[in-house]
């Protein structure tokens, strides 16, 4: 703009100057005029062109060159004196009449705000992780997935729900599935969740393709001999669902099928869902010490804890309620492998016959019923055998009557170690028998056997509360 006004202050003089000689004080006031207009433009020009001065002082500067223009002419053209001493008319004054300001140019409407950015979309939030499917029995659940992070910008959308781990198969639960992703911040990506660790198979899962319910005798070579068993699997066995399982042991001499008739255990099998083995002995057990004119296995304890998993490989065992019971040389074993084999049998019972052992790993707990008329195996040796398992057991050596109905009374040992119980149960007039069998197998004939307490049922009734801790 300076240099405008000064090519515009030129050409003026290059006009007037072929008209006439400026004088002097001419030549004074309008240099004086060409400083202030010069000024007055420079300063405002070099302002931001967004200042609101800029319209204002555009028309200022204007208007001054105006005012030089027109005050040059009127000093050149108006009568002065002749020493030039005399001012032109209205000169000064008119010049110094501050032109109006100009109406102050409008600020520039202000530019609308750029309007707000949307913000984001809110990110969908994750849709729920399916559930796991169902594991193989055993195997690690699948992990629910992870839910799906909110969508970038915006708030962020909240993680996917956690997804529920499939629920493990029998045999251990799977795992909790991974949490969702957290919320975006701002719509920041959530974290994906962890995969939820899997459960791990627990032992006696259900095997694949086992048994059926019905009756069925099994070959199993141990030790280097050929033996067997015979197995009971109730109509109620699906093979889906981890059931009991209660061995039951024939006495010296005897067989597995004379032990199932005189305890009827299939019976109590058939109204409670369990599967019962009888075990068949070579003659005798091996139950801690020998018996004369009896043969035996030498390792009859292995025998039967290789029955137990034979067992488990072909059926839906629940491992911790497996348990024994027996009679006579049975009764013998089966409390012999309460003390030996504790790591496989829950709780042990028996009839006519104690054990032979002077300590076990843990507390386990026992149901022994004897009958008072018992001429193989006498009643006398029935508490000393009791007494046993209650100073074993850690047992409050003051029992508790706990049943008493017709031929039978029924005391209970408690306050033992680990929660166990020890029961002892007397049955008047009984020989060497099974409770509940009119023949009174193996010994004493039909006159010695009692009919009106029932062992198995009420055998059972204790396991069931008494699995292995």
């Amino acid at each position: 703009m300076p240099a405008i006004i000064s090519g515009l202050s030129r050409v003026k003089k290059k006009q007037t100057a072929a008209q006439y000689v400026t004088p002097p004080v001419v030549n004074q006031i309008r240099t004086q005029l060409e400083l202030t207009t010069e000024a007055r433009c420079s300063a405002h020009i070099e302002a931001s062109m967004n200042e609101p001065t800029f319209l204002r002082d555009r028309h200022v500067c204007f208007l001054s060159v105006c005012l030089w223009a027109s005050s040059s002419l009127l000093v050149a053209c108006g009568p002065g004196s002749p020493s030039g001493s005399g001012t032109g008319s209205g000169g000064a004054g008119s010049a110094g009449t501050t032109g109006a300001a100009g109406t102050t140019g409008d600020a520039g409407t202000t530019g609308a705000a750029g309007t707000t950015g949307a913000a984001g979309t809110v990110g969908a939030a994750g849709s729920t992780g399916a559930a796991g499917t169902i594991g193989a029995a055993g195997t690690i659940g699948a992990a629910g997935t992870t839910g799906a992070a909110g969508a970038a910008g915006g708030t962020g959308g909240r993680g996917g729900a956690t997804g529920r781990g499939g629920s493990g198969a029998i045999g251990g639960q799977a795992g909790r599935g991974g949490a969702g992703g957290s919320s975006g911040l701002g719509g920041s990506t959530g974290a994906s969740g962890s995969i939820g660790t899997g459960g791990s198979g627990a032992p006696g899962s259900c095997p694949v393709g086992g048994w059926k319910p019905g009756d069925q005798k099994l070959a199993l070579t141990f030790g280097g001999l050929d033996r067997s068993y015979d197995i009971h699997v109730p109509a109620s066995y699906t093979g889906t669902t981890p059931v009991a399982l209660v061995m039951t042991i024939h006495g010296a001499h005897n067989t597995t099928a004379m032990v199932r008739s005189w305890s009827k255990m299939n019976t109590v099998s058939d109204q409670n869902g369990f599967i019962v083995v009888y075990p068949q002995g070579v003659d005798c057990w091996n139950s801690g010490f020998t018996i004369g004119g009896c043969a035996a296995a030498p390792d009859d304890v292995g025998f039967l804890k290789a029955v137990v998993a034979d067992v488990e490989s072909h059926a839906c065992i629940d491992a911790k309620r497996v348990y024994a019971t027996g009679i006579s040389n049975g009764s013998m074993m089966s409390q012999y492998l309460g003390c030996q084999a504790s790591d496989v049998f829950a709780a042990v019972g028996g009839v006519s016959g104690g054990a032979s052992c002077r300590s076990t790993p843990r507390a386990v707990s026992l149901f022994y019923v004897h009958g008072t008329e018992d001429m193989t195996i006498g009643y006398s040796s029935a508490q000393p055998n009791v007494n046993g398992w209650v100073m074993r057991n850690g047992c409050s050596t003051t029992p508790m009557e706990t049943y008493n109905m017709g031929s039978t009374r029924c005391v209970t040992y408690g306050g033992c170690r680990e929660g166990a119980e020890v029961v002892f149960c007397t049955v008047t007039g009984m020989g060497h028998c099974w409770p509940e069998d009119s023949n009174c197998g193996p010994g004493g004939g039909p006159t010695y056997g009692v009919t009106d307490f029932k062992a198995s049922p009420m055998m059972w009734e204790f396991f069931q509360r008494h699995p292995m801790p």
